[in-house]
This record gives structure tokens, C-alpha cells and sequence, in this order.
């Protein structure tokens, strides 16, 4: 009688153990993937170190901001559709996004693009040049 409950106290004693080091572990890994995520959305970094490469693309104007930034990723202009999402609303760029063809390269980083995809990139360079006369 004695050994059964020994053995029964060992047995839910495993099984505690055992669940707290899943919980930790579980906790672990949470904690990992959102520290990425959180990094991913604010940290401005590129797919390539320069000089990357030139690829081209075209949005069409019924595309939706997840379907460009899914043929982002498929291009290799990203790391992440879903990141970059997030990332043109955080910017208020969600609604500017213009259709056209573009050359994009993998060194640019996702705000770069962003600038180029919504137009911003030329209106830049047109007050850089009316500056310098």
C-alpha cells in the first residue's frame, strides 16, 4: 500500500515537473517570437546588402495591400507579407499605393519601397531639385 502511494507521488510529481518545463518552454518561445516580430515592424532593414538586385514589378489598381505585399515576398522584396502590412499602416501608407510598373531592388528597405510604391520617392527628388536652384 505504502510503494502505490510512493509511486503514484512520483508519478504526479513528473507530471508537474514535466508541465512546468513545457509552460517555460512555451513562455520561451512567445517570448522569442514576439521579440522578432516587435524588431521586424520597427528595425528599417533590407532583404540584400548593396548593391542587391533589380527586379521588376507591376501593381495593378484592384490589387489589395495583402496582395502586394505577398508578390512582394514572392519577388524577394521582403522578408515577411504579413510584417510589411502592418508596417504600410503603421506608415499611413496603406491607402497610397499606386499602381504602375516599378524596378525595385533587394537592398531597399521596406520604407524605401513603401516611398516608391505610393510616389513619394519622385516628389523627394522634385523638392531636392527645386532646392538646389
Amino acid at each position: 500500500m505504502d510503494v502505490q502511494k510512493v509511486m503514484l507521488s512520483a508519478g504526479l510529481f513528473i507530471l508537474r515537473l514535466s508541465l512546468i518545463i513545457l509552460v517555460v518552454i512555451g513562455i520561451f518561445r512567445l517570448g522569442e517570437y514576439s521579440y522578432y516580430f516587435g524588431y521586424s515592424l520597427i528595425s528599417d532593414t533590407s532583404v540584400d546588402a548593396p548593391p542587391g538586385k533589380d527586379i521588376s514589378m507591376n501593381l495593378r489598381s484592384d490589387m489589395t495591400v495583402k496582395e502586394v505585399a505577398k508578390l512582394l515576398e514572392r519577388k524577394g522584396l521582403i522578408k515577411d507579407d504579413t510584417i510589411f502590412q502592418i508596417q504600410l499602416k503603421l506608415n499611413d501608407f496603406e491607402d497610397k499605393l499606386m499602381p504602375g510598373s516599378y524596378v525595385l531592388n533587394t537592398s531597399m528597405t521596406a520604407k524605401e519601397i513603401m516611398n516608391v510604391l505610393s510616389g513619394e520617392e519622385e516628389e523627394e527628388e522634385e523638392e531636392e531639385k527645386e532646392e538646389e536652384q
